[in-house]
């Protein structure tokens, strides 16, 4: 290996994640669909090197600048990791959840697009967002829970403004603060839950509940 060729180095968490944010930019733009969106975040934290990045973003528009190159200064040199909560909601498809007699769960590590349509009307409905990967800083739920039941738990450090109607026999409960912060993920949670139970939490600190999720 050269002294000036960089392709071979090994690379550093803050670079995966920076890699990471050029593909969830340009899944927000279309440019990338949900299951290519999840495929090359796979790569990205699998990657040891420069080189191993280069395939994963050629055909991005910011992609390949630098990466490996004798300039690099990393991935994409200059590029900055924009702060939770700024900037406008991404554009893109929305990810929509339909309960066909079955309760709608999202758990574990799944791909969160900007926007999130859920209807579960009649039945239950689970969204674990701890170990999801986000697409956008800000992202929407618009849910029909009526009738139903539904529990939402966000990352830890995560914002909510929650504007849901429960006024018909609903019980909404949020336990998380919903003033927007420049350092985590920010969630807009909007939609119905008449005659539903609604829940919007962090994990819960000990007790049984933890061993179940």
């Amino acid at each position: 290996m050269s002294p000036n060729d960089k392709s071979r180095m090994r690379i550093s968490d803050a670079e995966r994640d920076q890699v990471a944010e050029i593909l969830r930019e340009a899944a927000g733009e279309g440019r990338l669909d949900l299951d290519e969106l999840d495929e090359r975040l796979s790569a990205v934290y699998a990657a040891k090197t420069y080189a191993d990045l280069e395939p994963i973003v050629f055909d991005l528009p910011a992609g390949a600048n630098g990466l490996g190159g004798s300039e690099a200064a990393g991935p994409v040199a200059g590029a900055a990791l924009p702060a939770f909560g700024v900037g406008p909601l991404a554009s893109g498809q929305p990810l929509v959840l339909k309960a066909q007699g079955t309760p709608v769960v999202r758990k574990g590590e799944w791909t969160v697009p900007h926007r999130v349509e859920v209807d579960a009307r009649f039945n239950n409905t689970k969204l674990d967002f701890r170990r999801a990967r986000l697409s956008t800083p800000v992202v929407e739920v618009c849910l029909d829970t009526s009738w139903g039941s539904a529990d939402l738990i966000l990352p830890e450090g995560a914002t909510a403004e929650v504007d849901v109607d429960s006024s018909w026999f609903g019980n909404l409960r949020s336990d998380v603060d919903s003033i927007r912060r420049s350092d985590a993920p920010h969630f807009v949670i909007t939609g119905k839950s008449q005659g539903g139970t609604l829940r919007v939490r962090h994990k819960k600190q000990g007790g049984w509940a933890d061993l179940f999720g």
